[in-house]
């Protein structure tokens, strides 16, 4: 019958849960962790995973996260023979820190007991195709030797759901990693031994590619932010109580595997904002062991095939050391909403103030570039659900946002900036700048309404390499919808340049509202000198544009319909390309140039839409 494993959640649990605020929330949730794997759970590990991170201990005591599979790289390597044990047929490889502890059981000459610490594992089995989970930890009860990189291990499921800087190859490898399987452990005082037995954690840590940082002054420090979970805080309880962690990461394109093994410890709040920016909790491993082995895992991702990201994933954050890091967060600025005009339903320019602290530097914002505004302080953060599958990116949302600027400050302190941003249905920071503009119920299209709301974020920097420079123009510019906002600023810099602008400009524009994009345009179109020719191309499916007055140096083409690949057969060759819009959009767009003959060195994309 089943049971539950725990006698209460251990004292590394309780203080990680007690610091992030938990304690009520998961106070009676320890019973649902149980001594027997459900039926469901049996199946799920025999005949769904190619492959298993568990978690071992080595000779000195230190947790590592090992990679098993079986000789084949298919599922089926692992049999369960009743609900309290699994029979695991390994092939392992040279490197692997689980092949050193089977060795151990293996040799008759070992001092290694079924009770030591060695014998503890912890296994996470994931299906990667439907993000399912289930974990398990136990004892290693035997082990059995076939073959030199061989082994049958019979694992008793008691639990179920410093040295010199890392070589340059393996820091590229972490930084590139979008998944990390981490290996801890639970250590007991003589004191708590029989209420709280010591067990093995393993666990996986995911994000974007770069969500694990190194830290560049020292070349060892591993920084693994902790996200949105269960709050069980299971593997930072442990990491709390025995300060050391393994963590390993595969290649699942290659078959590479890392192994990283060292001392840890949980940072939160204040303690982990001087580590991470805008990040309130997060693991800092000082590395003190690593294997990595090339093309060792079997199991490996069909090629041609797309990585599926997760929605929940939230935005790299950065290393407050990291020097090139566009998050670095000094507050020296802030910004405060002080008017906008609403041009369409869902369209508005909101016009912000900047603040700026005594003795602050100036705000430099190029024509083209992004701003970094974090409205954590306003709106709060979101309330903890552990699953929204109607908004995965609000439980991670830490209330930043990243828009281009549409105003011009070409080469002086930015006073003021202004943003033309679409409302985002269920945004919680468009809809929030959005209800501020509904509030005035008798605000017409165009009307400029100046806000008394006390609408503050912290600007955490600029950002973007997509801007236009002082030389003579020779450019296309390429916009999708909303994309169309750098290319506001950068005609409102025209039109301040006066006769010292020149060049040639191919705009191409994708929308659906001519009309209001136009109109958006018109006023820096009637400033700008002759030395600057400008052709607009739309297309359009909306039949009742109206190009209006045009100066003899600007003209507009109307195209029905999408944009269609042989449109740029005609382009003229050399000009410099900008393209901002949907990421479909974009890739569209680069494609068609490139297969006209347009080199990608004379691409530039913009990444925020």
């Amino acid at each position: 019958m089943a049971t539950t494993a725990l006698h209460g959640w251990h004292p590394g649990e309780i203080s990680i849960q007690r610091k992030l605020g938990y304690t009520d929330a998961v106070k009676d949730a320890w019973p649902t962790i149980r001594n027997i794997m459900p039926e469901q759970h049996r199946v799920f590990h025999t005949s769904k995973l190619p492959f298993i991170p568990i978690t071992t201990v080595d000779e000195d005591g230190r947790p590592w996260a090992a990679i098993v599979t079986g000789s084949t790289g298919e599922p089926g390597f692992v049999h369960s023979p009743d609900s309290q044990n699994l029979s695991i047929h390994a092939h392992l490889w040279d490197g692997d820190p689980l092949l050193d502890t089977v060795k151990a059981w293996v040799d008759p000459s070992s001092a290694l007991s079924t009770i030591s610490q060695r014998s503890l594992a912890a296994g996470l089995g994931i299906e990667f195709s439907t993000r399912r989970r289930n974990k398990f930890a136990g004892t290693i009860q035997s082990v059995e030797c076939q073959s030199n990189l061989d082994y049958k291990l019979h694992l008793r499921v008691t639990q179920t759901t410093g040295y010199g800087r890392l070589p340059e190859e393996v820091v590229a490898f972490i930084l590139q990693a979008d998944t990390a399987f981490v290996a801890s452990i639970y250590e007991s005082s003589s004191s708590d031994l029989h209420m709280f037995p010591p067990h093995a954690g393993m666990n996986a840590r995911s994000g974007l590619p770069g969500f694990i940082r190194v830290s560049p002054s020292d070349g060892r420090t591993v920084v693994v932010p902790d996200y949105s979970g269960n709050r069980f805080m299971s593997t930072l309880g442990n990491i709390e109580t025995s300060g050391m962690v393994g963590l390993t990461i595969v290649s699942f394109t290659t078959g590479d595997i890392l192994y990283l093994t060292g001392t840890a410890k949980t940072l939160i709040g204040p303690l982990a904002l001087e580590v991470m920016t805008r990040h309130t909790a997060l693991t800092s491993v000082n590395v003190t062991g690593f294997v990595f082995v090339r093309d060792a895992l079997p199991v490996r991702q069909q090629d041609g095939t797309p990585v599926e990201r997760s929605p929940y994933s939230p935005k790299i954050k950065y290393l407050v050391e990291e020097t090139g890091a566009q998050s670095r967060d000094n507050k020296e600025h802030k910004a405060k909403l002080q008017e906008a005009v609403q041009v369409s339903p869902d369209l508005a320019v909101f016009k912000f103030q900047v603040i700026s602290k005594p003795g602050a530097g100036d705000l430099r914002i190029r024509p083209g570039q992004a701003i970094v505004l974090d409205f954590m302080d306003w709106i709060g953060p979101p309330q903890y659900q552990h699953m929204q599958d109607t908004a995965p990116n609000s439980i991670n949302d830490d209330r930043v946002r990243t828009w281009t600027v549409s105003s011009a400050h070409e080469e002086r302190n930015a006073t003021c900036f202004e943003l033309t941003m679409r409302e985002m249905k269920g945004g919680a920071v468009t809809g929030a700048l959005f209800d501020c503009l509904r509030k005035y119920r008798s605000t017409q299209l165009g009307q400029r309404i100046v806000f008394d709301t006390p609408v503050v974020a912290d600007i955490v920097g600029v950002t973007g390499d997509f801007f236009m420079d002082r030389d003579r123009l020779d450019a296309l510019w390429v916009a999708g919808g909303i994309g169309i906002t750098p290319f506001l600023a950068m005609l409102r810099a025209l039109a301040e340049r006066g006769s010292a602008a020149e060049g040639d400009i191919m705009l191409v524009l994708a929308t659906r509202e001519p009309n209001t994009m136009l109109h958006m345009m018109r006023s820096s179109l009637e400033r700008i000198e002759s030395t600057v020719r400008i052709n607009i191309a739309i297309f359009t499916h909306d039949s009742k544009f109206d190009s209006g007055n045009l100066k003899p140096n600007q003209n507009i083409c109307v195209h029905r319909g999408r944009v269609v690949p042989d449109f740029w057969k005609d382009i003229p060759r050399g000009k410099d390309v900008f393209i901002c819009g949907p990421s479909a959009f974009g890739d569209s767009v680069a494609d068609a140039l490139r297969a006209v003959g347009v080199s990608p060195s004379q691409i530039r994309r913009e990444g925020f839409y």
